[in-house]
């Protein structure tokens, strides 16, 4: 009982987050039967509810932090219409390569990047909307998760995320709503608000303080930055490599950028 709360119940969070990336990978190919996402409900509860707020605009650059295998990416791009770019990052390099056999025809409309929550490859204000689905409870520190989100995100850019209500087998690694409150009032942001969703999910919606131009579907090689000294990486034989340190992520075979041996490195 025990060993099945730690690994099952609980995706191994209590054991630390080597496990729980672990796990993701063992299970990555049988994810999506477990979940069971019906695309109906994707594009109704999650793509059509993201592109009104944020119309008129139809080509915002969207962020999805810890995107497992596509399901925010998917849902966006097959909204009729949305025009822009999704960028998926996620720990778990299975799951991503997943991601990328789902995500596979969408051309430079989608980027899959191999990195961590906490430590984003981008500067701020980057992006028009970031969101992240059923994750912050399984991460070593969801609120430095909640503030990197932020720090991209742009004035005025919509931020969608999920908190946890079905508390029972996940002591200490939930938000009660008091405290999903103070950790949203801690930040810049107008507008928020809780929307019902799931048995075990409410959206958590929020605008960033501030006004400012989208960005819009910009191409990576506008924002993503070096991990180890900030700046911009370029796309070169095969690899993203900075030219100041000289620091270099590959791109694996199914198009994912493994950008997090470098961050390790740094």
């Amino acid at each position: 009982m025990l060993g099945w709360w730690l690994l099952i119940a609980t995706e191994g969070v209590y054991l630390g987050r080597r496990v729980v990336i672990w796990l993701y990978d063992v299970y990555a190919n049988y994810y999506d039967d477990v979940k069971n996402y019906q695309s109906l409900y994707e594009h109704a509860l999650l793509a059509d509810p993201i592109m009104d707020q944020i119309a008129p605009h139809q080509s915002p650059l969207i962020l999805d932090v810890a995107t497992g295998t596509g399901r925010l990416p998917l849902a966006m791009l097959n909204h009729s219409n949305f025009q822009g770019r999704v960028v998926g990052v996620d720990l778990s390099r299975r799951m991503l390569r997943n991601a990328a056999d789902k995500l596979n025809g969408y051309g430079d409309q989608t980027t899959l990047i191999w990195c961590p929550a906490e430590k984003l490859p981008f500067a701020d204000n980057t992006f028009d909307v970031v969101t992240s689905l059923e994750s912050l409870e399984f991460m070593s520190s969801p609120q430095a998760v909640v503030a990197e989100m932020i720090r991209v995100l742009r004035p005025g850019g919509l931020l969608l995320m999920t908190n946890r209500i079905g508390t029972r087998l996940m002591p200490g690694k939930t938000w009660s709503k008091e405290q999903l409150t103070e950790i949203l009032g801690s930040f810049d942001l107008d507008d928020g608000y809780v929307e019902a969703w799931q048995v075990d999910y409410h959206k958590v919606w929020a605008v960033k303080s501030g006004d400012s131009q989208p960005t819009g579907a910009r191409p990576l090689g506008e924002i993503l930055r070096c991990p180890c000294c900030d700046e911009l990486m370029v796309e070169r034989d095969g690899a993203w490599v900075c030219e100041k340190c000289k620091g270099r992520a590959a791109i694996g075979r199914d198009g994912v950028i493994e950008l997090f041996p470098l961050q390790e490195s740094c």
